[in-house]
């Protein structure tokens, strides 16, 4: 996937994500690259990110410096393998601070779904609402969507039309609330966020298919359910 912020102009610097599908939960990882500056980012390092991986080293064989680990949230299939791309590519961990106890408690979470308890890595910085994070000549707001966890985060490229969220919203479904910290009422209100974007923003989800806004405020009856549960209580 490659998206511009400028699509008609023939000069456009483009942003290339790909994806990677990982780990018995099927959880979406991403790596987005800017070859104009010759950096990257990886988003949600899971479980068996082998292929993510390699393609990293690739890059920087290239001369494109991977830059920063970025978390959605703290879940154990969102950073299982945070420390072993940190220790590669000497790169600092982005996460919320609301999410610091999964990340603290990393191994645990891991050996309670009945997998191997990874190396555990503190997070180098906390990130902040609304604030701004750059990749190359491309720049991301940080939206503060919890419900899923305390500390779910989303990367919103305005200018690309784009939103990396994790697990909040899904194609035709929502994140699930049955997990210590999670909030159903919370999860109404970051969605209610996501819903406030423009129509054409496409979701690129932490599991199964992408999205638009547009198609999940039509169609996903379960994020309309929510929310409309949680404005009348109020």
């Amino acid at each position: 996937m490659k998206l511009s912020s400028s699509p008609l102009s023939p000069s456009s610097k483009f942003l290339q994500i790909e994806s990677f599908v990982c780990g018995p939960l099927q959880t979406n990882s991403f790596l987005l690259i800017d070859e104009n500056t010759r950096q990257a980012v990886i988003i949600d390092p899971s479980i068996q990110s082998d292929a993510a991986f390699l393609r990293a080293t690739q890059l920087r064989a290239r001369g494109i410096e991977l830059k920063e680990i970025w978390n959605t949230h703290g879940h154990f299939d969102h950073i299982y393998d945070n420390a072993r791309w940190k220790a590669e590519f000497r790169a600092p961990v982005l996460a919320s601070q609301n999410d610091e106890f999964f990340l603290e408690n990393l191994s645990e979470q891991s050996i309670w779904f009945g997998l191997p308890a990874p190396e555990v890595t503190k997070t180098d910085h906390f990130l902040q609402p609304d604030e701004i994070l750059s990749l190359g000549e491309f720049s991301c707001r940080v939206l503060t969507l919890p419900g899923h966890s305390p500390g779910s985060v989303g990367f919103y490229f305005e200018a690309l039309d784009l939103c990396i969220q994790g697990d909040v919203l899904f194609a035709g479904s929502v994140g699930r609330t049955d997990l210590p910290g999670c909030s159903e009422e919370d999860l109404a209100a970051s969605l209610q966020t996501l819903f406030a974007l423009p129509p054409q923003t496409q979701i690129l989800t932490g599991h199964g298919e992408f999205t638009t806004i547009e198609i999940e405020k039509r169609e996903n009856q379960l994020a309309r359910a929510l929310i409309e549960r949680y404005s009348v209580q109020r």
